[in-house]
């Protein structure tokens, strides 16, 4: 708040520094290290900051494919805004609104807000069929692990193709990182059962399809061909531009202009990554010895010849 002492402040921002570290909980660390008990108005702001994180992680989560989110949070006549991009958490100044320059502020923010679109709100719309139709949905399923069940994803690559999106397969929830969820699913362009990741990977991450495409070329163009039965069909990947005008850009853009006060803050530029392949299945899922047997020789057999090439090739000289 505007208001506050620095010394608030730099304690304000450690604990909310420390509750999304950790996932939602949080201990106030004093001097060398050593955890103390938090007194009741620090404790305060720490369950405060909680709450907000779960309902920021909730938004990200359930069930909408979005890029970023903003909420509020009242605290009798006082506004404050919290911004999560997938990179930061931002936190606005407070504002009274129960009078003077406050109440002007707090009506031209609703007024600002209504007007916007469902993109420069974070949701996705123009990539999933059917993802605004969510906000108005007032029987989202409580089942957490409904993430864009029956949704698709559109896309165009030649011609245009759908991907009807299934159950998940794995999810990492989180407010600020990667925030990977793997979905089985099928499409009209290919008969196989699929899998789709997708992720919000750093921006000059390299994608793994670069090292599955190096690994099958690796395997084609020597005597390992046999490596590329054991190496995932990619059949379609794509890093999503939301454009320069978009909510993400503009606040990577400006967040990198601002002088950052009592420190250093390297900002993770991100990219929405998404990766079409073929759908593996875990070993805990074999039926019978006979399977399990055969899986385990292919798996002895397979690093037996990889250690023989790998020693093949110290031995032999370029």
């Amino acid at each position: 708040m505007a208001d506050e002492p620095e010394a608030t402040k730099k304690r304000r921002t450690s604990v909310l520094t420390q509750v999304l570290n950790s996932g939602g909980s949080a201990q106030v660390v004093g001097e060398g290290g050593s955890s103390s008990t938090p007194k009741p108005e620090i404790q305060n702001k720490v369950n405060l900051a909680t709450q907000v994180c779960r309902y920021l992680l909730e938004m990200f989560s359930v069930p909408l494919l979005r890029s970023h989110a903003t909420i509020s949070l009242v605290d009798r006549d006082r506004l404050q805004l919290y911004h999560a991009n997938r990179s930061v958490i931002l936190v606005s100044s407070a504002v009274r609104f129960s009078g003077g320059e406050g109440l002007n502020k707090f009506i031209a923010i609703v007024i600002a807000f209504h007007c916007l679109s469902f993109e420069q709100n974070g949701i996705l719309d123009s990539l999933v069929k059917g993802n605004s139709n969510l906000v108005k949905n007032s029987e989202i399923p409580e089942d957490n692990k409904v993430v864009q069940s029956n949704n698709e994803l559109k896309f165009v690559d030649g011609e245009e193709f759908t991907v009807k999106l299934g159950d998940v397969i794995s999810r990492d929830p989180a407010t600020v990182g990667r925030s990977t969820v793997v979905l089985e699913a099928t499409s009209n362009r290919w008969s196989e059962k699929l899998a789709v990741k997708v992720s919000w990977p750093s921006s000059d991450r390299v994608p793994e399809t670069d090292f599955l495409k190096r690994a099958n070329e690796e395997a084609e163009n020597s005597d390992g061909k046999w490596a590329a039965n054991h190496l995932p069909r990619v059949f379609y990947a794509t890093d999503v531009d939301l454009g320069e005008k978009s909510t993400l850009k503009s606040v990577a853009s400006l967040f990198e202009k601002a002088d950052i006060v009592n420190g250093k803050y390297a900002y993770e530029r991100r990219t929405l990554r998404i990766i079409i392949q073929e759908r593996l299945y875990p070993l805990k899922s074999l039926t019978n010895v006979r399977e399990t047997g055969q899986v385990m020789l292919d798996v002895a057999c397979g690093m037996c010849l990889f250690r023989f090439a790998s020693r093949y090739r110290q031995l032999t000289p370029l």
